[in-house]
């Protein structure tokens, strides 16, 4: 079940800043989580402290202008597919796709190519079976994302770093704040399976710059 009040922000662990925008960034890692609900997935990767950073990755490309992003393909996982626009709430929570096959992108941060940190989210699986974004765990540093954009642009980013972090312990400014260039974060749920929480108890993260622009 996708729960997106206060109460269950506040219950995974997720600590409001006095920033509204990083706030709210926050807030769609801890949703995301909530939404993650079956036990059939599990992953290699290493849970790592939020004190520790990813390897970073010069880009070889100059940041270029917003344009919504229309859909993502992630070719060594076999993963592509549409992207939605999520925002916020009227009382303030997050929005995440309802369809555990869909992907989102946060359209209140950076578009994909844009200076900044952009942010693409999805479920790992449902009691229906995988999510869109099952494999993400077997994503390896040098492989590619591409995400194609309104403007006919296909924004290519290359994979620097895989993490998995604790929800208690979750890097939110690393995730969803300025780490130079135009950079692309991917997130989904992963680790352990918490039974009677029914959600897993850490985000994958995979971190990637932009390497060219076609």
């Amino acid at each position: 079940m996708i729960t997106t009040n206060g109460n269950t922000l506040r219950a995974y662990g997720i600590r409001r800043r006095p920033f509204a925008a990083l706030a709210a960034a926050m807030a769609i890692a801890a949703t995301l989580v909530t939404g993650c609900g079956s036990s059939d997935s599990t992953t290699s990767v290493a849970t790592t402290s939020a004190a520790a950073a990813p390897a970073t990755r010069v880009q070889t490309a100059a940041a270029i202008t917003r344009s919504t992003p229309v859909s993502f393909d992630i070719a060594s996982i076999q993963a592509s597919g549409s992207l939605i626009s999520l925002g916020l709430n009227a009382d303030g929570s997050v929005q995440v796709p309802a369809d555990y096959q869909q992907a989102g992108w946060y359209q209140q941060g950076p578009a994909p190519g844009e200076q900044g940190s952009a942010v693409l989210l999805g479920h790992v699986d449902s009691y229906k079976g995988p999510g869109v974004f099952f494999a993400l765990k077997k994503v390896k540093p040098g492989d590619m994302i591409d995400v194609s954009r309104a403007d006919g642009k296909i924004a290519h980013f290359k994979v620097s770093d895989v993490r998995m972090y604790s929800k208690s312990d979750f890097p939110d400014q690393l995730v969803f704040g300025p780490r130079g260039g135009a950079t692309l974060q991917v997130v989904t749920c992963g680790g352990e399976f918490d039974q009677s929480a029914k959600s897993y108890l850490s985000n994958v993260v995979v971190f990637s710059s932009l390497d060219s622009v076609t």
